[in-house]
């Protein structure tokens, strides 16, 4: 993306006539004042060229075939919920007033079992909660006992009948038959302990840890993580209030946090056998036989499709160097060291491997500077590169069932747009599927022959496409109006600043409503430049609807994604190594220099804002720079990389017995004495990820230093501040800086 021309862009938006008047209802965000027009439960019908979705006026699932072409005769009732009312009170069919009446409740969302069935979660007047199945072809209806413990986990297999839940005691994780629920109670581990942990994603959910246990490809095995904490150092969080609201002395309220450089917890991965478990009617597992030399993180636990082998990559404490090791499912043994990878900087697996049927796989690496997939063999011996160049392979999304084909998210036509690709693996031949700049988000049908793409851009809020990978169609299902289309919005814009790198730093400006060139504004800068984030995209309002209201009020709103940041290559976003806060910096003042010469930006009215490690680049920002801003908000920041967590801090700041110069130089203590400008911290009291004893020993040393701080803490709010209390925060943040730099 080019520099964008200033002089016309401001012409435009002098010229712009507003017909809109009100101000974003800051609590209407919560309400649902701003939802978007969304098609209800859209889904693809399984093998065939038909989605579905509910309509509410006709109370019935409604069917599309894209390939016909779109018009009022193409759309046909699939399904009338009349129907289920009426065989849920033994009538043919039945209104939803008389089956809400008996006290049934359904839900609009339905699981496709086949293109000829599909079940439903409903209350059944006297059989309380169960799924619902429809037969299509011969219209009738089944029940099945609906786990009424806990939280029901259902394989992706929908004839599968495993779920895992735990008991009210919380004595475990239990396996249950749905097919005999109550006497098919099998525990899943009985290996428990005082600070072990089953079945919770492990490693403070890095490296893409999302899960705490994998069913495999035909459910016959379940692994799972075993986390045992007992070796981590307890940290107290303070405990003032009580969700019940009883009056109590307060109490401290410990959580294991493993601090950099102190002891981590370790972790196992077990194998639950759950067929011979059920023959058995008692727990049969055993462990994978990890050594913790291969590494002591283990990430991307991946069945074969055969379920014989368990691949998991391991990852040493220093972040430097992985392995993919296979394992044998049935005896635990290690079988074979498949790829090694080592970085100077850090390694960062971050995604499971592809399993082929014929024993191949594919592995994503940076390892060319970029994200990229690349196919080996069963033994580990690689076969070629699939895909290559300066872009990123973002996210999987799967293969084909032929498995010819992979289907990724990737920028490749523009850093800050987001599209829907295809690559064949023989070939390497690259299909863009969603050509539209801007942002989409895709829903791939289980065949992976049609998708949905929720679509926006920066002056599109939403528009819904229904496609096939194929390329054969491409049709849209509905177009949203703009939610904000009463309120008097600034003009956004997206462009691109060099930094003396010669990178291009993208960035988002929002303009106050009936901009006049000739006048000065105050201006707002939101900071976050943290890894594993990009702020600046292609899509609707991507700043955020707080910071349009903040617009709305006469700021001119700037947004920067700086080195250190996501989806640039390798070399962009782990350049930050060992020196956090210094490039990172270094690349916010190119934008705030940048507005400095602006002649309609008032260079003595900027304030700063950001959030944990935004909250750390605020205080370095204000604190390196203590005469550009004239006001300073943060919240939950980083002030010691000492007191952060080992999985996160390690990753980008080494030890800090390894690099005590990089921790030094980072820490906002050492700096808080040079601050100018009035500063607002807030902290969540439970923060269990950017503990208080960051911002409280600041203010100790603010005291010290005879430097002044307001402070706010939510005393029962984590690492952010969430609902309706975040207008609260929202409200804080507005007031602090309008009494600054609107006066």
């Amino acid at each position: 993306m080019k520099k964008f021309f200033l002089f016309a862009l401001l012409i435009l938006v002098a010229n712009c006539i507003f017909a809109q008047s009100e101000t974003i209802d800051l609590q209407g965000i919560f309400k649902g004042k701003y939802r978007y027009d969304r098609v209800r439960s859209l889904t693809w019908r399984p093998q065939t060229t038909e989605y579905t979705f509910y309509n509410e006026e006709k109370d019935a699932i409604m069917s599309v075939d894209v390939k016909k072409e779109s018009s009022p005769q193409n759309e046909k009732v699939l399904f009338e919920f009349s129907k289920l009312y009426g065989y849920a009170l033994g009538k043919n069919s039945a209104t939803k007033e008389d089956f809400t009446a008996a006290g049934g409740k359904v839900s609009t969302a339905w699981e496709w079992i086949d293109k000829n069935s599909f079940r439903i979660y409903a209350m059944i007047p006297g059989k309380d909660y169960c799924y619902v199945t429809y037969q299509i072809s011969s219209q009738s209806f089944s029940t099945a006992a609906d786990p009424t413990e806990g939280i029901a986990v259902m394989d992706q297999d929908a004839n599968n009948s495993l779920y895992i839940y735990t008991t009210e005691y919380g004595d475990g994780f239990y396996v249950n038959d749905m097919k005999n629920p109550v006497k098919a109670k099998i525990i899943l581990c009985p290996d428990t302990a005082k600070d072990v942990v089953f079945g919770e994603p492990v490693h403070r959910s890095e490296w893409g840890i999302e899960e705490g246990w994998y069913f495999s490809p035909n459910s016959n095995f379940i692994a799972f993580y075993r986390m045992d904490q007992s070796m981590v150092e307890d940290y107290p969080l303070l405990q003032t209030s009580e969700e019940d609201g009883a009056a109590h002395i307060a109490y401290f309220k410990n959580i294991k946090y493993p601090m950099a450089g102190r002891t981590s917890h370790q972790v196992k991965v077990g194998i639950f056998d759950a067929r011979q478990s059920f023959q058995k009617k008692t727990c049969v597992y055993h462990y994978i036989q990890t050594d913790p030399a291969d590494g002591e993180f283990l990430t991307n636990v991946t069945f074969s499709p055969d379920e014989k082998y368990l691949y998991i990559t391991h990852l040493n404490r220093e972040q430097n160097h992985s392995k993919l090791i296979r394992y044998e499912v049935a005896t635990g043994k290690k079988l074979a060291v498949l790829i090694e990878e080592s970085d100077s900087r850090y390694v960062e697996p971050l995604h499971r491997i592809i399993c082929l049927n014929n024993g191949n796989f594919i592995y994503q690496s940076d390892r060319d500077g970029w994200n990229h997939f690349y196919l080996y063999t069963f033994e580990g011996k690689l076969v070629k590169q699939i895909t290559k160049g300066n872009w990123p392979v973002i996210e999987d999304l799967g293969m084909d069932d032929a498995q010819q084909n992979i289907y990724f998210m990737t920028n490749k036509d523009n850093p800050v747009d987001q599209y829907l690709y295809s690559v064949n693996i023989a070939s390497g031949k690259l299909t863009n599927l969603t050509p539209l700049s801007g942002t989409h988000t895709i829903v791939l049908s289980e065949d992976k022959k049609n998708f949905f793409d929720y679509f926006s851009n920066l002056h599109t809020p939403l528009a819904v496409y229904a496609g096939s990978t194929d390329g054969k169609y491409l049709r849209l299902v509905k177009e949203s109006r703009n939610p904000y289309r009463d309120c008097e919005l600034g003009y956004d814009t997206i462009f691109s600043l060099k930094n003396a790198n010669g990178d291009d730093l993208y960035c988002n400006m929002i303009f106050p409503p009936k901009f006049n060139k000739n006048e000065q504004y105050p201006c707002l800068v939101y900071v976050y430049g943290g890894p594993h984030s990009q702020l600046v995209t292609n899509n609707f309002m991507t700043a955020g609807p707080f910071l349009h209201y903040m617009a709305q009020k006469g700021y001119i709103i700037f947004v920067l994604d700086n080195r250190g940041t996501s989806n640039r290559g390798a070399d962009f976003e782990k350049c930050i190594h060992r020196q956090l806060g210094v490039l990172e910096s270094e690349d916010q003042m190119v934008g705030i220099n940048y507005l400095r010469s602006l002649p309609y930006v008032n260079k003595n009215r900027m304030g700063i804002d950001g959030w944990s490690f935004g909250g750390f680049m605020t205080l370095t920002m204000v604190t390196e720079h203590p005469d550009i801003f004239a006001s300073a908000t943060c919240g939950g920041p980083v002030v010691n990389w000492e007191w952060y967590e080992i999985m996160y801090g390690e990753r980008y700041m080494d030890t800090p017995q390894e690099n005590p110069d990089g921790y030094e130089h980072a820490n906002i203590i050492n700096k808080i004495h040079k601050l100018k400008c009035p500063l607002l911290i807030m902290h969540g009291q439970q923060d269990n990820t950017v503990v208080q004893q960051h911002s409280l020993e600041l203010l100790h040393q603010s005291v010290l230093d005879d430097v002044q701080i307001n402070y706010f803490p939510y005393t029962t709010h984590e690492h952010n501040v969430r609902g309706l209390d975040r207008v609260q925060m929202w409200h804080k943040i507005e007031q602090f800086h309008d009494n600054i730099l609107m006066k």
